[in-house]
């Protein structure tokens, strides 16, 4: 990637943090939320919720003043009708939980020159253990990402209407099942994931009338034997958590539970031989960095090297994108 730097643009990207943390800010305070009955003030608001009145007015100003909030002559604010759909926690498109996770993130990602100068973390690099609710705003991320792209990415994949049973590995709130299960009526599926997630994906695909069609089995697929006797595998955003020796070792788990002649379908960030392109790829190798042990992206050779040393052929990219909608392919 080549860009025509100056020093407008570069102290300008320095700064960019100032407003994607009014933002995130906004989301772990639900502010988008609070106004769904009608504007309010900031009196209104101090006195429901017990905030600093002069915290919430610089940054309720800061909101309207980039078209996040509207402010009335009465220093009433409001979440635009555009946005409610998308910034408030009841919107059938809301992107809450992906901001919530990106909040998350934010804390790991301030070690990241200790990461880098190979220092001890006091929060990233793995070192902080989830919590239950920043878990739920992790699984529903994924399916924030997941469920405007699945249908789109697996009616790119014109073969899986003869496959019949898949396994869809750290399968989240189960929004690729869902796909797989639409695409084709005679399917049915196992979703593989720790407990608390299965609970999620449980609820979410009785929401969508698919729940007798599937099968949940709980378990750590870093740590855990898969189920057998499937003939489709399906893996989203599974590998970059992962070191390529614990790769390696999840593929030979995935080639046993696969049937003769079974395919393993798995969708990740692959980057090319520099490891600068797709360029989205390589920041998100960074956020592996910051957030896990031993995470990052990997080239296509790399996966292909570790997917033939676990007995896998064929391997080949079923699907080309420059986001993390690319997909490899490789059969047992």
């Amino acid at each position: 990637m080549t860009e025509d730097w100056t020093r407008e643009k570069i102290l300008q990207l320095g700064s960019a943090f100032w407003a994607n943390k009014i933002l995130l800010t906004a989301a772990e305070l639900n502010l988008f939320s609070k106004f769904d009955k009608g504007p309010k003030t900031v009196d209104d608001l101090c006195q429901s919720e017990g905030w600093s009145p002069r915290g919430l007015t610089i940054l309720l100003d800061a909101l309207a003043a980039m078209g996040l909030l509207s402010k009335s002559p009465y220093d009433r604010y409001s979440t635009p009708k555009s946005l409610v759909n998308l910034l408030a926690d009841d919107g059938r498109d809301s992107v809450l939980p992906m901001l919530l996770h990106m909040a998350h993130l934010w804390k790991s990602w301030t070690d990241l020159p200790e990461i880098v100068r190979g220092e001890k973390s006091s929060y990233g690099a793995g070192s902080h253990k989830w919590s239950d609710k920043e878990i739920d705003a992790f699984i529903g991320a994924m399916d924030v990402i997941a469920r405007n792209v699945a249908i789109p990415i697996i009616g790119d994949l014109v073969d899986v209407d003869r496959f019949e049973r898949l396994l869809d590995i750290g399968g989240g709130p189960g929004t690729y099942t869902a796909a797989f299960l639409s695409k084709n009526p005679k399917m049915t599926a196992t979703i593989f994931d720790r407990p608390n997630v299965i609970e999620i994906a449980k609820r979410r695909l009785k929401e969508k009338g698919l729940i007798s069609r599937v099968q949940f089995v709980e378990g750590d697929f870093n740590s855990d034997p898969l189920p057998n006797g499937h003939d489709l595998v399906w893996g989203s955003a599974v590998i970059h958590s992962n070191s390529r020796d614990q790769n390696r070792k999840l593929f030979k788990k995935v080639y046993a539970a696969l049937s003769t002649g079974g395919r393993f379908l798995l969708r990740d960030h692959f980057l090319d031989k520099t490891r600068t392109e797709p360029v989205e790829g390589a920041l998100f190798a960074v956020n592996m960095l910051a957030v896990t042990e031993a995470g990052n992206c990997y080239t296509f050779d790399e996966v292909k090297e570790d997917l033939v040393a676990a007995g896998f052929h064929d391997v080949q990219i079923a699907r080309q994108g420059s986001r993390m909608d690319q997909i490899v392919s490789g059969v047992k």
